[in-house]
């Protein structure tokens, strides 16, 4: 019996000494906080200190202040000389790491004097991380730039609701690295848990109604709208709107596609840009005549405005499509009615005349939109009128690539 227990308190014994933070650790921090000799704590901390010591989280701790302080001093050498070569380019990520195992191993750790918290220390990583994580990206390294994202969103997590709004950015360049990867599921995944923050951030929440919207799902495309137009201030909703307008149109409701639109240009009547996307939506929907009324107050703020000139020239475009369908209708029925599908054809044909001016318009503003360019050579072939050289040459130039 005196065995056992003399075996349990040389077990608490072990234990606790085991936890006591090393002397090395004094030395360390020394040489960090008072004499600023950075680059010799870190020598010490990784050649006689952490080896040995990895379950101890004090150390850990000093090490993360260690290599924050690694970073900075060596963006300082750079700065002061740009012939520096960094030669600890992963310190920062190492200090993120060192943080966050502190933390781990002891929840309630505390920093000694001139040593930054373990939860300061991660919030302070976070953000150089995420630019690691972007060059990472712009370098199609995305499993890197995906671990080191993920990194960043751990940090974040130490305060969720204080870092909200930087924790959606972080999760919308995840989910752009799984879209990237072709990873659909992951970027769906991705992007739902940035919705889950409620921040007002239109893009995270449109992007998931594409998502719905390619899967045909209406009932949560109307859900994701209404989270948004709660979550999204109206300074920031023009394109919540618009995409309440592409809603309507998909659920097939004409009349609140109209009421919604004319709500909406109401609403943002003197903004061109704005006017633009009510209009693209009416002449998508067929709504002639209402869209070029629209489309006429624009252009009496902004007559050279490219979108306004171009959003005329479908409406008009669009049109004389509707009537090259009627007249293959009637040229399919049984008999064939040759008379109306004339007529109908030249109706497309004198449309197709007035789409033409706009198209002209719209290409004398801005002669590189190739979808316009595109479709201007063949309103001009089709009425067999000429097509300028350089737009010919335009048309063709994408045929090539």
């Amino acid at each position: 019996m005196k065995k056992s227990l003399l075996f349990v308190i040389l077990i608490f014994i072990a234990g606790h000494f085991s936890m006591a933070q090393p002397a090395c650790v004094k030395d360390v921090t020394y040489a960090l906080v008072s004499l600023k000799e950075i680059p010799r704590a870190r020598k010490i901390m990784e050649e006689q200190c952490f080896p040995g010591n990895e379950s101890n989280a004090d150390v850990w701790l000093v090490r993360a202040n260690v290599f924050i302080q690694l970073y900075e001093y060596e963006l300082d050498r750079k700065s002061e000389n740009a012939k520096y070569v960094i030669r600890w380019p992963d310190a920062i990520v190492i200090a993120n790491e060192s943080f966050y195992k502190a933390i781990e191993l002891k929840s309630d750790i505390k920093p000694g004097h001139g040593l930054l918290d373990p939860k300061d220390g991660q919030l302070l990583s976070a953000p150089p991380i995420h630019d690691l994580a972007l060059t990472a990206f712009d370098k199609k390294d995305y499993n890197e730039a995906i671990k080191l994202l993920n990194m960043v969103i751990r940090s974040y997590r130490v305060d969720p609701k204080g870092y909200a709004k930087y924790l959606v950015y972080v999760y919308l360049d995840l989910a752009n690295c799984y879209k990237a990867m072709g990873d659909e599921e992951a970027y769906k995944k991705t992007l739902i848990d940035a919705t889950r923050l409620n921040i007002g951030e239109p893009v995270i929440y449109l992007n998931l109604y594409d998502v719905y919207k390619q899967e045909k799902d209406t009932v949560k495309c109307g859900e994701i709208l209404s989270q948004a137009r709660k979550a999204v201030p109206d300074s920031l909703a023009i394109d919540v709107k618009g995409y309440e307008l592409d809603y309507f149109a998909m659920l097939g409701d004409s009349t609140k596609l109209i009421d919604a639109a004319l709500k909406m240009f109401e609403e943002y009547k003197n903004n061109p840009a704005v006017i633009a996307i009510v209009a693209a939506h009416l002449v998508n929907n067929k709504v002639y005549s209402l869209a070029e009324e629209i489309i006429n107050t624009g252009l009496a703020i902004d007559p050279n405005n490219f979108d306004l000139n171009q959003q005329m020239t479908y409406r008009f475009f669009y049109e004389a499509v509707d009537y090259d369908i009627l007249k293959e209708a009637k040229l399919n029925e049984r008999p064939r009615k040759f008379t109306e599908a004339e007529a109908a054809l030249n109706k497309a044909n004198e449309i197709l005349g007035e789409a033409a001016i706009w198209a002209e318009k719209a290409y004398n503003i801005f002669k590189d939109d190739a979808p316009h360019n595109i479709m201007y050579s063949r309103i001009l072939v089709r009425l067999q009128l000429p097509v300028p050289e350089d737009l010919k040459q335009k048309v063709d130039s994408y045929y090539k690539q």
